[in-house]
């Protein structure tokens, strides 16, 4: 009938999670093949059993997440998410869900924002001080929408 409609994501994840049980490997599976994975979905629940195991880095993490609080109005991120928190519980964090939790919510690249500036010693008066670098040169804004594209799209 061309005028039904087959299952919706949200349907389907429900239907092929069910009941749980599964590996993280075997919900990222389930969640790609119907297109509705995201790192995050791992990510933020390792984040916060790494804050509750008190692991480098916690009260970083605790606090980048206090200050990106979801509204639960997405259903299908709230299926996998537990799911992954399940999996995690049961068989550990993988570690490379790990790098990703602590690069997300710990240092903050995969949000865009760039790393804490470097510090430069800065000798004065005979006393080591530590200042930021500060950037040289002018603004170029063509240069910088150029760069952009080109890591956006991989050139």
């Amino acid at each position: 009938m061309p005028g039904k409609r087959g299952p919706t994501k949200l349907q389907q994840l429900r239907e092929q999670i069910g009941q749980g049980g599964q590996s993280l490997d075997e919900v990222e599976r389930i969640a790609r093949s119907i297109g509705a994975w995201e790192d995050r979905f791992a990510a933020r629940p390792a984040a916060e059993m790494l804050i509750e195991q008190g692991a480098p880095g916690a009260e970083v993490m605790k606090k980048t997440i206090g200050d990106m609080p979801f509204r639960g109005t997405d259903e299908r991120a709230e299926i996998l998410r537990a799911a992954c928190r399940a999996a995690m519980t049961r068989d550990g964090i993988p570690p490379d869900v790990e790098r990703l939790a602590r690069a997300f919510y710990e240092t903050g690249r995969s949000r865009g924002h760039a790393p804490a500036p470097a510090r430069v010693a800065v000798t004065a008066g005979g006393t080591d001080t530590y200042a930021p670098i500060q950037p040289t040169g002018s603004l170029d804004i063509f240069s910088a929408i150029a760069k952009a594209l080109r890591r956006l799209f991989g050139r």
